[in-house]
């Protein structure tokens, strides 16, 4: 997936993934949000058509620039294209493997022909642990030296690395201090991806970054399957690599291949080499990389872990407007996933309003409005968040919510039924203390429908929400204007569905507009147990 790497003017940076629609600007509402003062609230927008990204300014105070260049109208992207808003500065990048797309023509992994390259297990060191001895314990010189040397690598690390969360970033700033640590001529950083593959995804070279490296998969492999530290110290003439052909054809006379071990798992590993000379590194350089490995993996899972904790929360706040928590919590950790396109899923829609919320607005005042429609939201969104539903919108006065998609469902209809009979229990609880307070009562009337309808992202090019709509989401709407106060109306699909389960009463069939056959109306009063007496209206 294509992202932005967004560089606002305090320093401050951060990635974002895009989708097939991005609003971009200062105002916290926007898919990617810039905090510069100089962005306007909705500054620009991306969209993907065509197989391509597209870039237009939408009317921003100070414009929109790409490589210099003000824009005019839509524009495509390229990759590594310089967006420039204000004072912030934001570099397009195709797919989250550009990185590795960009170096495979300075690095390959070149398979060995031998099945057996290595005929024996090598004897590298294991990986050095970081534990320090107590000061009363060190009894002499060496090992005193051994420790500082693993205290100044560690701070090194972290000296180089900083409070930087952009994953390439940080390889790189790890690479640079590795080779500033050994003799190397080149470095390069392979990271496992999710089948396992090492993956190049920083490379340096002393020499200039144009020149080709190819890296023994014999030696990969051994750091792969046996997480040990491989030290060559003449690749050319050592017998335990004899069966690899990339060693022999560059003719380094030097490696060292140490794993990234964040515990007991590989994130990748560091390769340097170099073709200066016969044993250029030695034990105490493969002990000190080993050292400086064990911190940078540290740092490596760290990065990746505040990246995803900052993703899900982003998740969290954009879903708990939508979904109930629980949902919330089921679709971050990815135990339900939700549709990103239009698609026909077999749900059920409820629709609550406030009868005579007209007449009812002109005679309180908007301040006693607004408060008012607030409290009663407050209500109805807890209960049917309360039954896993899913908030669809607010229409004015009334409320909106969807069972059985965006995440399925099987007992989506009892939901919403067991969901609209506790609204109407709530709202006379309500009413009770109103009435008490000497304030009238709010009517309100509810209606379900239960069917085929198309759920997915919809929406204009600036604004872009989950929505369900079809013939199944009209009639419940219509029930809904048709109903009483305190009247639950349902069509033959609910009561089909729940069967004798249900006590309702009927009433005659009702002609809507457009609908080429009458609708069966009934008025729910029960589900299982208990009973309800409906109000004259």
């Amino acid at each position: 997936m294509a992202r932005l790497l967004v560089t606002t003017p305090d320093g401050a940076q951060r990635e974002h993934k895009l989708r097939a629609i991005n609003t971009l600007g200062r105002h916290p509402e926007q898919t990617i949000q810039i905090l510069d003062r100089v962005v306007s609230k909705e500054h620009a927008l991306i969209t993907f058509a065509d197989d391509a990204y597209w870039l237009q300014d939408i009317g921003s105070r100070n414009g929109t620039f790409i490589n210099g260049t003000q824009i005019r109208g839509r524009t495509r992207l390229a990759d590594n294209d310089t967006v420039t808003m204000g004072g912030s500065r934001i570099v397009f990048l195709t797919e989250d493997t550009e990185t590795n797309q960009r170096l495979s023509g300075n690095v390959t992994i070149h398979a060995v022909a031998s099945e057996t390259a290595i005929r024996s297990r090598l004897q590298a060191r294991e990986a050095q642990q970081k534990e320090f001895l107590p000061e009363a314990d060190i009894l002499d010189e060496h090992t005193l030296r051994t420790d500082y040397e693993k205290l100044r690598v560690v701070f090194e690390v972290n000296q180089a690395i900083g409070a930087d969360i952009d994953l390439d970033t940080v390889l790189n700033r790890i690479l640079d201090k590795a080779l500033e640590f050994s003799s190397a001529d080149r470095g390069v950083i392979l990271l496992l991806n999710d089948d396992d593959v090492p993956e190049p995804r920083a490379y340096k070279n002393r020499r200039g970054n144009d020149e080709q490296m190819q890296l023994s998969s014999t030696i990969l492999n051994e750091v792969l399957e046996q997480h040990h530290a491989v030290l060559s110290s003449d690749a050319t003439m050592d017998s335990r690599f004899g069966g690899s052909h990339s060693i022999i054809m560059q003719g380094i006379r030097s490696t060292m291949c140490v794993p990234l071990m964040a515990g007991s798992s590989l994130l990748g590993m560091i390769h340097l080499d170099t073709r200066i000379a016969t044993g250029v590194f030695t034990e105490k350089d493969l002990q000190i990389l080993t050292v400086f490995a064990n911190e940078a993996a540290m740092r490596i899972e760290n990065v990746s872990l505040a990246r995803r904790a900052e993703e899900e929360a982003v998740a969290r706040s954009s879903l708990s407007r939508l979904l109930s928590p629980n949902l919330v919590e089921q679709v971050v950790s990815g135990g339900v996933s939700m549709d990103k396109g239009g698609r026909i899923r077999n749900a059920t829609v409820l629709f609550i309003d406030i009868r005579g919320f007209t007449s009812l607005s002109e005679t309180i005042g908007p301040q006693e409005t607004i408060s008012l429609l607030n409290e009663f939201f407050e209500i109805m969104v807890d209960i049917v968040f309360r039954h896993e539903g899913t908030l669809d919108k607010f229409i004015g006065d009334e409320l909106m919510a969807v069972w059985g998609a965006p995440v399925e469902q099987t007992d989506h209809v009892e939901r919403a039924v067991r969901a609209a009979l506790e609204m109407r229990r709530s709202l006379e609880d309500w009413n009770r203390f109103r009435v008490a307070n000497g304030v009238n009562p709010v009517l309100a009337r509810t209606a379900i429908n239960t069917g085929e309808m198309v759920a997915g992202y919809m929406g204009s090019t600036k604004t872009l929400s989950y929505t369900v709509i079809g013939d199944t989401v009209n009639t419940a709407s219509r029930l809904c204007h048709h109903a009483k106060s305190g009247q639950i109306l349902v069509s033959d699909p609910v009561t089909s569905a729940l069967g004798d389960r249900v006590k309702y009463e009927s009433f005659d069939a009702v002609k809507f507009k457009g609908k080429s056959h009458d609708v069966n109306v009934y008025n729910v009063l029960s589900f299982d147990h208990g009973s309800y007496e409906p109000a004259d209206d």
